[in-house]
């Protein structure tokens, strides 16, 4: 049951990733050719990051009261679906207005923020605390690989297929992904195994996180640190867009970013789960934090072949980071809260977004895309100096 369990998730998780990262790419796209702004793709991914945050206490109480964690996972994805089936509608339909667009995108973006907390769930009840960082780092490797292989599809196909195709495939994808999850074998919990109370607001989610860095006071330096790096890795959706359409003047190239970002996030996921315990998740993490500057450096670089391996360098980095940070929640908190206290750290760790989806975009119609970048690389690498010098990272984080 557990190897079916594994197989299902995978295979649902690179199906979902790769119809999702065509989608995505194709709405980035459309956004920018409808309404001719970089401002608007900024805006649009603002308007979606608040409803992830201000919910996301909410739902990983839901999820954690849950009896049932697949009939919560299907009910959620049914919704997903209807929205998607919206959307797709009016991009075929080519109904142009911004807003519209963006209201169903909210409705999509809440019923599909129970998928990952679900997710979360699922892993540590199902599947052993030894199988975790090996486990983690295949769903990374999946997820990246769907998105390598949609965004050479989306960068192939995008000059002679309609944008409403791609979004159209997503949604046929997804229901596959629907009827997939209805194999998965998973108990259902008495109600003595139902936490009583679950944080209902974004408050009480600050609330949980200060509880968790304060009783792991080890893992505050990375949740802090994390704060910073995430206002200017927020708008990375733009800098690609700016950099396409008006730094090598062409929206196609849009897709080959995608592309190389999500090659080095292959790799870097592969590398993890190649890698796995000879290096500690800590040096993961340092290692991450030394190389997301450099990374910036080289994309604000004049030269092509510096910008393009800036990007897949920054992709490289990411999962060193992501997947640290998750195994470190997955086997510092308890199963019974384990989806509320995941939900609740990366939505206050995503809090800062805003500060860089909105003025990031202002900062580059000053400056210019190349002087924004090279500066956050500096910025950044002084912060990386400081915290590797003074020993912030603890061994202590380490499984």
């Amino acid at each position: 049951m557990c190897l079916m369990n594994r197989r299902i998730i995978l295979l649902t998780q690179f199906i979902l990733s790769f119809g999702g990262g065509m989608s995505n790419i194709a709405l980035l796209t459309l956004i920018t050719k409808w309404f001719v702004s970089a401002n608007y793709v900024g805006l649009y991914s603002f308007c979606l990051f608040v409803p992830r945050v201000l919910l996301a206490t909410y739902i990983g109480g839901q999820v954690d009261r849950s009896k049932d964690l697949k009939r919560t996972l299907l009910f959620s994805m049914g919704w997903t679906v209807l929205f998607m089936l919206i959307m797709t509608s009016s991009v075929i339909l080519e109904v142009k207005h911004f807003w519209w667009l963006v209201m169903w995108a909210l409705f999509y973006e809440v019923a599909s923020s129970y998928y990952y907390p679900c997710l979360t769930k699922l892993l540590v009840v199902l599947f052993e605390r030894s199988e975790l960082s090996k486990l983690n780092a295949s769903l990374s490797t999946a997820v990246t690989s769907a998105n390598l292989f949609s965004g050479s599809v989306v960068t192939v196909a995008i000059g002679f297929v309609s944008l409403g195709v791609f979004l159209a495939i997503d949604l046929s994808l997804y229901l596959v992904g629907l009827v997939l999850f209805f194999a998965l074998k998973v108990e259902t919990k008495s109600s003595a195994e139902t936490p009583s109370e679950p944080p209902a607001s974004l408050w009480n989610g600050v609330k949980v996180v200060k509880s968790l860095l304060k009783e792991n006071h080890y893992v505050a330096p990375i949740f802090y640190i994390a704060l910073i790096f995430n206002i200017v890795l927020a708008p990375q959706s733009v800098y690609f867009a700016e950099l396409a359409n008006n730094v090598f003047h062409d929206l196609k190239l849009l897709g080959l970013c995608n592309t190389l970002f999500v090659s080095g996030f292959l790799l870097g996921s592969l590398f993890y789960r190649v890698v796995d315990v000879r290096l500690k998740t800590h040096e993961y993490i340092i290692w991450a934090l030394v190389l997301v500057p450099l990374a910036f450096g080289l994309i604000g670089a004049p030269a092509r072949w510096s910008v393009y391996g800036g990007i897949v360098l920054l992709g490289f980095a990411i999962p060193l980071y992501n997947i640290s940070t998750r195994l470190i929640l997955q086997t510092k908190v308890s199963k019974e809260t384990v989806a509320t206290v995941s939900n609740s750290y990366y939505a206050l760790l995503n809090a800062t977004q805003p500060i860089g989806l909105l003025g990031f975009p202002y900062l580059i119609s000053l400056w210019g895309i190349g002087s924004v970048l090279l500066g956050s690389a500096a910025l950044l690498g002084l912060l990386t100096l400081g915290v590797v010098i003074s020993r912030q990272i603890s061994a202590e984080l380490d499984i």
